[in-house]
């Protein structure tokens, strides 16, 4: 089972000359991403590793059928999600979920934890009655315990970690096959940084979640990635496994990017 972009683009267009216009030509634009391909399995950390403008977010949201693609497609288990409609596109959106980069944003300040964690439940048609349970089932997944301390807290009320941790509950509530997780952890102290990517890594382990991370940072994806894609100008210029893409760099982008972490541990 796996989620797999094939040679993605995204194109957007720029402001066109008067004379284009009149005569009706097409717009040339610049495309974000640029014939990418990519793969993420059950059971999997991938990280898309780049810096800012590179295209790793629109890319993210393509897998996660939030963006539009201009060419190629993204599938999930062979089936094109494009040609999702109805109640195949709501299982499709059960299945993958993402969690966004700034908790302080993501987060209507005028809910209470579990009605946030509760939302996609409801969306889906899940019963009232049992959405109580399930919410529980979801903040004690991601450490929020004593439950009842957290349940009736508004956002305000809680750590920048508490949030992410609250973010994570809310796209595991419906159980998903895979998490797109857009730098989760890029907003954090780094106190907490390393505690919400161990839970990560332990989800992946307990429930068999497929995890792509996006990530600017190399360090962070080499400690819990088992592949590592790096992507530059929109397409993915180097991948593999984490510890041989940190090892032996075959691209010179990747070569800087480790040029720019310091101390990282290549073993």
């Amino acid at each position: 089972m796996s989620l797999v972009a094939e040679d993605v683009r995204v194109r957007y267009g720029g402001r066109r000359p008067l004379a284009d216009v009149l005569l009706r030509r097409p717009s040339p634009g610049s495309f974000a991403v640029d014939g990418v391909r990519l793969s993420l399995a059950k059971g999997s950390v991938v990280a898309l590793v780049g810096e800012s403008g590179s295209g790793k977010s629109t890319l993210a949201r393509c897998m996660a059928r939030v963006q539009d693609l201009t060419g190629g497609r993204v599938s999930v288990d062979g089936v094109d999600v494009a040609t999702l409609r109805g109640r195949d596109l709501k299982a499709f959106r059960r299945r993958v979920q993402m969690i966004f980069q700034d908790p302080y944003e993501s987060l209507s300040p005028r809910q209470r934890v579990r009605d946030i964690v509760a939302e996609g439940l409801a969306v889906h048609g899940v019963p009232r009655a049992e959405r109580e349970e399930r919410v529980r089932a979801a903040l004690t997944a991601v450490g929020l315990t004593p439950v009842e301390s957290f349940l009736d807290r508004r956002p305000f009320e809680l750590s920048g970690g508490q949030r992410q941790r609250v973010a994570i509950a809310g796209g595991l509530v419906l159980d998903p096959d895979y998490l797109i997780a857009d730098e989760p952890v890029s907003m954090l102290d780094v106190s907490v940084r390393a505690s919400v990517l161990k839970l990560l890594d332990d989800l992946r382990e307990s429930r068999e979640l497929g995890v792509l991370l996006i990530t600017h940072d190399l360090a962070t994806a080499v400690h819990v990635a088992d592949h590592v894609a790096v992507m530059h100008g929109g397409r993915i210029v180097e991948q593999g496994p984490a510890s041989q893409v940190t090892r032996e760099p075959a691209h010179p982008y990747t070569r800087a990017l480790l040029a720019a972490t310091p101390a990282l541990d290549r073993g």
